[in-house]
């Protein structure tokens, strides 16, 4: 992504680099950058650790500009690689549907590593529907004059005429979404995708008026369930960080309303026994086992997502949370009972329970 950081003078000599070499007689080639963004659909479906930021994991680079070069291009310091992909239908029409943009990607066993990296992600998901799709063209010139580790690819730069790297000369940048897989086989893979406001269950940002369904964010605004939020926000009585049973704002039961702790002294109504200290940041340096019982948290935007250890391990990345081999996600499952579950007196529920579906 172009560096937006910059300031206003370094932003209006971008902009008529752009529009100077677009209204040449002889502009330099234009090149389509390519970026899969899987990172919130992986962390929905517990696929990476979200506490680590390896970006190369969750965000697939890639241009298909394989007649000017077969090796990888460098743009505001990103390696992009080169790859059998063919991309089209961006084009706007003046009237009717948004555009719904089709790729097809070559996934051969023997073929570029990324995108078989790719495919294994996708067969661990089962779909990169929801997955950010991101173009960017540029024109040849200004494309980085060498990669980050200082390794200067003149081969190529000394090819494009009047060479002038520019991270900001941008002549298109378009944001989709994968809204659908249409065809796949052993060599190929086909998606078709959509804008934002295309996507299916899209709706404008108003309150829906639902009846047993909260919209509020688990542990987020609205709901509160959490230590994040000063006590003003929670509220002062019944409820909040003055309810003593509600002090810590431990984990409390999974989507299907099952309690993860046993809350009797002679039946075992929960999942685990017995609750372990107090809810800390997940850490994989930590210097002993994570117990039976221990509680942990990792954030993400803001938000905390908490887990309950229910096998004893050594921390690692393999085992870290939501890994569900080791973990129990505390989860609401959005309904009152779900609420109930965590508060006492006035509720915070978000939806709206007294509605009449009729």
């Amino acid at each position: 992504m172009a560096d937006y950081s910059m300031t206003s003078a370094e932003a209006r000599s971008s902009i008529k680099k752009v529009a100077k070499e677009a209204n040449s007689i002889d502009p330099s080639a234009v090149i389509d950058f390519f970026e899969i963004d899987t990172s919130d659909i992986q962390f929905d479906l517990g696929i990476r650790n979200s506490t680590e930021d390896n970006e190369n994991d969750r965000i697939f680079r890639f241009h298909n500009s394989i007649s000017l070069t077969t090796r990888s291009i460098y743009f505001n310091d990103k390696e992009y690689i080169a790859a059998p992909v063919a991309v089209e239908g961006f084009e706007l029409a003046t009237k009717g549907s948004l555009p719904r943009p089709t790729m097809s990607i070559a996934v051969k066993s023997d073929g570029v590593e990324a995108l078989s990296k790719l495919k294994t992600v996708l067969a661990q998901i089962g779909d990169l529907t929801g997955a950010k799709f991101t173009r960017i063209r540029t024109f040849a010139k200004f494309i980085d004059g060498s990669d980050p580790d200082g390794k200067n690819y003149a081969s190529l730069t000394s090819l494009i005429k009047d060479h002038d790297p520019d991270p900001n000369a941008i002549l298109n940048y378009d944001i989709y979404y994968i809204d659908r897989k249409t065809s796949e086989s052993n060599q190929t893979l086909s998606f078709e995708m959509t804008s934002s406001i295309d996507l299916e269950n899209f709706s404008v940002p108003k309150r829906l008026v639902i009846q047993d369904r909260c919209q509020w964010q688990y542990r987020g605004e609205g709901c509160c369930y959490t230590n994040n939020l000063s006590a003003s926000t929670h509220g002062t009585t019944d409820r909040g960080i003055l309810d003593p049973k509600n002090s810590n704002y431990i984990p409390v039961a999974n989507d299907l309303n099952e309690r993860i702790f046993d809350e009797s002294e002679n039946n075992q109504n929960g999942i685990l026994r017995t609750k372990v200290g107090t809810p800390s940041l997940w850490n994989k340096n930590k210097g002993s086992n994570y117990t039976v019982g221990e509680m942990v948290f990792i954030t993400k935007n803001g938000v905390e997502y908490h887990f309950v250890c229910k096998v004893e391990h050594a921390p690692s990345l393999d085992t870290a949370p939501p890994n569900t081999d080791y973990w129990i996600a505390d989860q609401c499952s959005k309904s009152v009972q779900g609420c109930k579950l965590r508060w006492q007196g006035v509720l915070p529920y978000g939806g709206f329970p007294a509605v009449n579906k009729a």
